[in-house]
């Protein structure tokens, strides 16, 4: 082996071997979901792969499916299958399903013999898609499918249920990193960069400090269910170590952010003083 050129120790390589006797795919969490059956014979293959093509496109379509959309799906599957077997023909028309503008595009159709710029309620399976996109930016999960196609999502009582179960589910975090990175530009952040002869003490740990502070702030508004004029009336916010000597704020260790208050003079104190 040649002797690497720094002084300092030093990753010089790494190699990855294995997995070693394994035949097949394996069995994986994601790959169960998809699988939901498994054909024990030839004969079983068509009905399974209806099965699991059926129940992927109605999450994937975030509606219930037509036959006539089982019936592309299963076309793919067919031509693929003949070739390759059963798990071939599966991803072929998985391939199909995700590159679909069903699937790409979040589809609103206006209702028949309706003059234009007139208003209307949208249903309860595009509710349904509204809501998961704005709160997790994903898909509705069966709950939500579930409601929405009996038409009880627009009930007053089972839209308030639901809207408070998809905030306090971990996946409601997208609420912070995609809309208010969205809203607040924090996503441009990686874009900016200062001069770095006034300000010789900014690097990334500093960038993603600020990030994180504004996320934390945000997230804590809607998490406590805080009225939204906390963006620019609150007298604390969220800091780290690296932050809080960015600021002047004294007392603050360590790399873990933390919930800090601050004098109602403070310049830090609201959404605008961050940075």
């Amino acid at each position: 082996m040649d002797r690497h050129p720094r002084q300092q120790p030093a990753v010089y390589s790494v190699a990855v071997a294995g997995p070693f006797e394994q035949f097949g795919p394996g069995a994986t969490p994601s790959r169960d979901r998809i699988f939901t059956c498994s054909p024990a014979a030839p004969a079983d293959e068509a009905g399974c792969a209806s099965e699991i093509l059926s129940n992927l496109a109605q999450r994937a379509y975030r509606r219930p499916v037509t036959q006539q959309d089982l019936d592309v799906l299963l076309g793919f599957y067919a031509n693929a299958s003949a070739e390759g077997g059963f798990e071939a023909g599966i991803e072929m028309a998985l391939r199909a399903l995700l590159t679909s503008t069903e699937f790409i595009f979040r589809i609103e159709r206006d209702p028949d013999g309706l003059s234009s710029r007139t208003a209307y309620r949208i249903s309860d399976l595009e509710l349904a898609s509204r809501l998961s996109f704005f709160i997790w930016s994903s898909i509705p999960d069966d709950e939500l499918l579930e409601l929405a196609t009996s038409g009880r999502l627009t009930d007053p009582d089972v839209l308030d249920a639901q809207v408070r179960r998809l905030l306090a589910d971990p996946r409601a975090e997208a609420l912070t990193t995609n809309f208010a990175g969205q809203w607040l530009h924090l996503r441009n952040l990686d874009a900016v960069t200062p001069n770095l002869r006034l300000f010789p003490d900014f690097d990334d740990n500093l960038r993603q400090g600020f990030r994180r502070e504004t996320e934390m702030l945000f997230e804590s508004i809607h998490r406590e269910d805080r009225s939204v004029l906390d963006l620019i009336n609150a007298d604390y916010t969220f800091l780290n170590e690296r932050l809080a000597k960015h600021y002047g704020v004294p007392n603050v260790y360590g790399d873990r952010f933390r919930r800090v208050s601050l004098g109602p003079n403070s310049p830090r104190a609201v959404l605008l003083g961050h940075g």
